[in-house]
C-alpha cells in the first residue's frame, strides 16, 4: 500500500491516477480488439440466433448478480479499514454466501423458464420461448459459485490503483476463454461453444485472482463490526444495483420477450460493437474514477470537487466526440466488418451511439457513491428504469423495432434532472463542469459526417 504521505499529496494522487489510466486504456483497447476479433470470427461460424440466446442468458444472469449485489468490493475500496485482515475475511465470507445463494436462484430460474415454456407463457418465436434457453441458464450456476470464490486481492488492487495487475489478469483470462470458444465453435458450430468460453473465463479469473495478484492471502472469517459496516453500506448498494441494472440493461429484458431470437442476436451485435467503442470509458469509470474520488475524499476532502470537475471535463470531451461521430457514421462499422445478416445492427449502433452522451453523469454518480450517498444514484436509476418500462412497449407498438430502439436511447437521458440537482446542491454545477459536452458533440458529428461522405464516395 502507498504510504500515507503519498496518498495525501494531490500531485502523487494525480501521478498514480494517470499511470493507472494508462494501464486501463491500454488494457481495455487490447481487450476490445480481442473481443471484436472473436466476434468477427464467430459471426461467420454461428447463426445470429446463437448470439441472441447467449445475450439473453447473460442478461438474465447479470440481472441476478446485480439483484444480489451487496457492494462488497466498494466497501473494501471505500472503508478506512478495508485492508485489515478481519475486514477482508468478513467481506470474503459475505461474497461466498452470496455466490452459493445466487447459484441456487439461477437453477430455480432455469426451472421456471422450462415450466413457463411448457405452459405457453411466452410468445412463440421470441427468445424466451426457445427450448434451449433453460439448460443454458442452468449452466450459469457454476459461474455464480466461481465468482463467489474470487479473492479479495481484486478489491485491494482496485483500492490501491494497482491497475497494471488487473489489466494483465483480464487480458490473460480473455485470451484463454477466446481460444476455447473459437476452437469449440470451429469444431461443433454450436451455441454451447459460447457458454463453454464463459465458464472457462470465470474459472481462469478466479484462479488467477488467488495466484497471480500480489498481496497477502486472506481466509473467510467473521467480525460483527465489519459485517455491520459492509451490510450497512451494502443495503444501499443492493437497492441501487437492482434499479441500476434495470436502468442500464432493462431494455434487453423487455426486448427478449418481443423480438425474435435472430433479431435479438443482431441487437446484441450492435451492443457488442458499442461496448468495443465504449469499453475504455466503462473501464475507467468502473476501476479508476470511483477509487480516485474515494481516495481524494479520504485524504483531502477539499480537493475532491476539483478532482471531480477535471474528470467530468475529460469524460465530456471523450463521450461528446464519440456520440456525434457514431451517430453520423457508425453504420460503417457493421457494413465493413459483418455480412448482410447483421446489416440492421448498423442503424441500431448509430442510434445507440447518440445515447453515449447520456452517460456523462456517471461521473457524478461515482462521486455520489464516494460521498456515501448512494440513494441519489438509486433515484437516477429509478428514473431511467421507469422510462424504459414505459417507453419501450409504447415505441414497439407504434413503430416496431425502430420505435423500441428509439425509446432505449431517449430513456438514457431521463436521469439528468437528478444529477443536475445533486450538483446544484453540492456546488458542482459550474460553467467549468458543463461547458464542454455540447461543443464536443458538434465536433464529433462534423467528423462523423466527413467520414461518412468520404467512405460513401470511395466505395461508390
Amino acid at each position: 500500500m502507498e504510504p500515507a504521505s503519498s496518498t495525501a499529496n494531490p500531485v502523487a494522487l494525480r501521478t498514480r491516477m494517470l499511470r493507472a489510466a494508462g494501464w486501463l486504456v491500454g488494457g481495455n483497447i487490447s481487450s476490445q480488439m480481442l473481443r471484436l476479433l472473436s466476434s468477427l470470427i464467430l459471426t461467420r461460424l454461428l447463426l445470429p440466433e446463437a448470439f441472441g440466446l447467449v445475450a439473453a442468458v447473460n442478461t438474465l444472469y447479470f440481472a441476478l448478480v446485480m439483484f444480489s449485489d451487496l457492494g462488497v468490493w466498494q466497501s473494501v475500496v471505500k472503508s478506512e479499514r478495508g485492508t485489515q485482515p478481519n475486514f477482508m475475511g468478513t467481506a470474503w465470507t459475505v461474497q461466498l454466501l452470496r455466490g452459493v445463494l445466487l447459484a441456487v436462484v439461477v437453477l430455480l430460474l432455469a426451472l421456471g423458464f422450462y415450466s413457463a415454456s411448457d405452459y405457453g407463457f411466452f410468445q412463440q418465436g421470441t427468445v424466451y420461448a426457445d427450448p434451449r434457453l433453460p439448460p443454458m441458464i442452468a449452466v450459469f450456476s457454476l459461474c455464480a459459485l466461481l465468482q463467489g470464490l474470487e479473492s479479495m486481492k481484486l478489491a485491494i488492487a482496485q483500492r490501491e490503483l494497482k491497475v497494471a495487475y488487473l489489466a494483465r489478469l483480464e487480458l490473460l483470462t480473455q485470451l484463454i476463454a477466446m481460444g476455447v470458444t473459437l476452437a469449440l465453435a470451429l469444431a461443433t458450430r454450436s451455441v454451447w461453444s459460447l457458454l463453454a468460453g464463459i465458464l472457462v473465463s470465470a474459472a481462469a479469473r478466479t484462479a488467477m485472482s488467488h495466484w497471480y495478484l500480489p498481496g497477502p492471502s486472506c481466509r473467510p472469517g467473521w467480525d460483527a463490526s465489519c459485517a455491520r459496516e459492509i451490510i450497512g453500506f451494502g443495503k444501499w448498494i443492493f437497492v441501487s444495483s437492482i434499479i441500476g441494472f434495470l436502468a442500464a440493461h432493462g431494455e434487453k429484458l423487455i426486448l427478449g420477450g418481443s423480438l425474435s431470437t435472430a433479431s435479438f442476436g443482431v441487437f446484441s451485435i450492435a451492443t457488442t460493437l458499442m461496448m468495443a467503442i465504449m469499453g475504455v470509458y466503462a473501464s475507467l469509470n468502473a476501476h479508476l474514477i470511483f477509487s480516485t474520488l474515494s481516495e481524494a475524499l479520504r485524504s483531502d476532502p477539499a480537493s475532491a470537487d476539483r478532482v471531480y470537475t477535471r474528470v467530468q471535463q475529460l469524460a465530456d470531451i471523450f463521450l461528446g466526440v464519440l456520440a456525434g461521430g457514431i451517430f453520423m457514421a457508425g453504420h460503417w462499422a457493421v457494413d465493413l466488418l459483418y455480412d448482410a445478416r447483421y446489416r440492421d445492427a448498423g442503424w441500431m449502433l448509430q442510434w445507440l451511439g447518440l445515447g453515449l452522451l447520456a452517460v456523462r453523469h456517471q461521473v457524478v454518480e461515482q462521486l455520489m457513491f464516494a460521498k456515501g450517498k448512494p440513494a441519489w444514484v438509486s433515484a437516477s436509476n429509478a428514473l431511467r428504469a421507469t422510462s424504459l418500462a414505459l417507453l419501450i412497449p409504447a415505441g414497439f407498438a407504434a413503430a416496431g423495432e425502430r420505435g423500441a430502439i428509439a425509446a432505449v436511447v431517449l430513456s438514457q437521458f431521463a436521469s439528468w434532472p437528478v444529477a443536475l440537482w445533486f450538483k446544484h446542491r453540492h456546488g458542482l454545477l459550474t460553467l467549468a463542469s458543463e461547458r464542454l459536452w455540447l461543443p464536443a458533440l458538434l465536433v464529433g458529428a462534423l467528423a462523423g459526417w466527413a467520414l461518412d461522405a468520404a467512405l460513401s464516395a470511395w466505395l461508390a
